[in-house]
């Protein structure tokens, strides 16, 4: 716990490194706490009752397949995935409804606690992308913070689990004698 700490109080000397982590680190909570709640909010459609993502994935493969949005898509991007969504997702909208309340919750779980904030992350611009073609275009602004968490996702993990595991384990190997990293520049200031 102490190299942890020791680690987070060197890092946040530099201020633009503790604005970063500061910034990220609230947005991040709130942001969990968005995912979270959403996630939540959809127990509902579990209640084994007619399935809920169905109308919105028919509502995203007809915006995906559109010929406005099919007549230039170079990569068949768009089709490749309005064929995954109409042939997989509405094979089986049962499954899909547990997906979304799973992968939300646990999305909101990962960046409340600052777990794998990258992956978290992606896993949520994978959701955003989808809800957006669905045409739910509240979904801009969680891309755009998307974008932020995976180029920052190392100042939005310091001050959660995986900043916490990341010095632990260096501690770890103190603690059991086993080789641990060297800071390159101590060592070549004290062999000097």
């Amino acid at each position: 716990m102490n190299t942890y700490l020791n680690e987070v109080r060197n890092q946040l000397k530099d201020w633009k490194i503790a604005s970063l982590v500061t910034i990220f680190t609230v947005v991040r909570i709130i942001y969990g706490w968005a995912w979270l709640n959403s996630g939540l909010g959809k127990l509902s459609w579990l209640n084994g009752g007619a399935p809920k993502s169905a109308g919105l994935i028919q509502v995203m493969v007809n915006n995906l397949a559109g010929p406005e949005v099919s007549k230039f898509d170079p990569l068949m991007i768009n089709k490749m995935f309005a064929w995954v969504s109409q042939n997989i997702f509405l094979g089986m909208p049962g499954v899909t409804d547990i997906m979304v309340v799973i992968v939300e919750i646990g999305i909101g779980i990962g960046m409340l606690l600052g777990i794998k904030v990258f992956w978290v992350a992606l896993g949520a611009m994978f959701m955003n992308v989808q809800f957006m073609a669905a045409g739910s275009f509240n979904n801009f602004g969680y891309i755009w913070t998307n974008l932020a968490f995976l180029n920052f996702a190392k100042h939005a993990e310091l001050l959660g689990l995986s900043g916490y595991f990341k010095y632990a384990k260096s501690e770890a190997g103190v603690a059991d004698g086993s080789p641990t990293r060297v800071n390159q520049k101590v060592a070549g200031q004290t062999a000097r």
